[in-house]
């Protein structure tokens, strides 16, 4: 199997399955996602040593819900206006701290509009793959992203067709899963 063309293929599908969602939908889906990137190793300590917030799930998640992002986004773009890749003290952040702090500026973006999920989707993708050529156990990570693929195409069909959806599935699905440190 080609993957980067099935990635291609499956990135084409979820910017058309996403187009036509609801804001309620997004803002669900949203949540979920942040089910899925809080379970990653040293979340909250990530957010906290490059964006200086502590973060509250259950709180978040209400802001989500009512749309009061600006503190986060606020917080996201101050740190990347003072962060100086070429000084001498400046640490690139872990591929995983990375995939974090990309999922939170997706997950606290302006939802009125479908495209900051598409890339929130395809980083789990990414983060399966990154445990999958860098742990000692590839083929179980093999597995979960060839299923995660499947789910999502799960979810697209289930927002074409106004369904509903909890927004625990991610933590609910992920949350037997160990994401340890590599």
């Amino acid at each position: 199997m080609d993957i980067v063309k099935h990635i291609s293929q499956h990135t084409r599908n979820l910017i058309d399955g996403l187009m036509h969602s609801s804001l309620e939908q997004r803002k669900s889906l949203a949540i979920a996602l942040l089910g899925f990137y809080s379970q990653l190793p040293n979340f909250k300590e990530t957010l906290h040593q490059y964006l200086h917030i502590n973060i509250k799930k259950r709180q978040l998640i209400s802001d989500i819900r009512s749309g009061h992002l600006q503190n986060y986004v606020d917080a996201i773009e101050k740190s990347n206006a003072e962060a100086d890749v070429y000084a001498d003290n400046y640490e690139e952040p872990e591929p995983i701290e990375l995939l974090i702090l990309d999922a939170f500026a997706g997950i606290t973006s302006d939802l009125k509009f479908s495209a900051s999920l598409v890339p929130l989707l395809v980083g789990i993708i990414d983060t399966l793959d990154y445990y999958e050529n860098f742990s000692d156990r590839p083929e179980f990570w093999h597995q979960l992203l060839e299923k995660e693929l499947q789910f999502q195409n799960e979810i697209l069909i289930q927002l074409r067709s106004e369904q509903n959806f909890h927004a625990s599935i991610y933590e609910k699905r992920y949350e037997h899963v160990k994401f340890t440190q590599l």
